[in-house]
Formats: structure tokens, C-alpha cells, sequence
């Protein structure tokens, strides 16, 4: 049996520098090949540096960080609008290790048991148009709902698409997953 995953609220500077150094070693991995090092540079540095972090955190977002036996292999972060009754997926990343294994999925259902117990009944988030997660979001349940490009400065756009699903209204405890505060 796998070793139980953990994740806990980012709550701390030293939590804050975990995430922002997981960042790094993703992006670096995964979003070169999808979006160029000029562009993985930029976004690195205007949204996921330690202060970066801790801006979004004081806005409203929420970090969490992905354990596997105490070592760290990913972050998520999501803002709620109660208001419009969403919980916006902001990021999920994981280290190349734990891609394919389930753990995104575990991660999802830990967001959606979020979103159920805020009575938020729709998650949405934005992913490149050529990342290959379209598709696993899309074997999560989530359907596109609409093409954005969004200038983030720089002389770089986001070409992604917007994906949205449906939260059910009671959703069990995901299994293995210790969710620590």
C-alpha cells in the first residue's frame, strides 16, 4: 500500500518557501517544453516567488501543500467567490513522480469535498489549451466552457481554456489522504 498523502494548509514563511521552491522545480520540469523558458521565467517570478505567494495568501487564496512520507511532491491553490457560489482552482502542480499514480485525482477530491463543505457546488480553473491535462481534467468530470486569452504582461498571453465541473452536494472523505490544519 502506497504511503498515505498529506496535505496541509500552507500557513507559515517556511511553508510559503516550500511551495515557491516546488514551483521552481516543476515549471522547470514540465512547462518549458509547453510554453517556452522566457515565458516559464516570467510567470515563475510574477506569481510564484515566496512574496508572490504570500500576496496571493493575504487576497484570499488558499496554498496547500502535498506530501507523500514528509517529503513535498506538489502544491494547489484555490480562491473561493462565494458570491457566485465557485471555488477557482488556481494551480495544481505536482512533481513528474506522482503524475499518472492517482495522486492528482486524490488531490481533486480534497478540493471538491472543500467546495462542498464551503456550499460551493462549481469548481473552475484555466489550463494551457496544449497541456496534456485537458485531458485528465476532462476524465475528472470537468467540461470546457470557453477559450481565454489572458495578457499577463510581458508580452505574453495565456491561450487556455476554461474548464468547469459540478460539485456534488455530499462528498465522502477522501480515502488515504490525511488532511492536516
Amino acid at each position: 500500500m502506497p504511503d498515505a498523502l498529506q496535505i496541509s494548509a500552507v500557513c507559515d514563511a517556511g511553508q510559503i518557501a516550500a511551495a515557491a521552491r516546488l514551483a521552481r522545480e516543476i515549471w522547470y520540469e514540465y512547462y518549458v517544453s509547453l510554453i517556452g523558458r522566457a515565458q516559464v521565467d516570467y510567470m515563475l517570478e510574477r506569481f510564484q516567488t515566496a512574496r508572490a505567494i504570500g500576496e496571493q495568501i493575504s487576497r484570499g487564496y488558499e496554498y496547500f501543500l502535498v506530501e507523500r512520507s514528509d517529503t513535498p511532491i506538489g502544491y494547489f491553490a484555490v480562491r473561493a467567490d462565494a458570491a457566485e457560489r465557485r471555488l477557482f482552482i488556481s494551480k495544481l502542480y505536482l512533481h513528474a513522480s506522482s503524475r499518472g499514480a492517482g495522486t492528482g485525482r486524490r488531490c481533486m477530491e480534497f478540493i471538491e469535498q472543500l467546495a462542498s463543505r464551503r456550499g460551493l457546488p462549481v469548481l473552475w480553473l484555466t489550463v494551457n489549451k496544449g497541456n496534456p491535462s485537458v485531458a485528465a481534467y476532462q476524465r475528472l468530470g470537468f467540461r470546457i466552457a470557453a477559450e481565454i486569452e489572458i495578457d499577463i504582461g510581458g508580452g505574453f498571453l495565456m491561450d487556455d481554456y476554461r474548464m468547469e465541473k459540478q460539485v456534488a452536494a455530499c462528498i465522502p472523505e477522501p480515502r488515504g489522504v490525511d488532511s492536516r490544519p
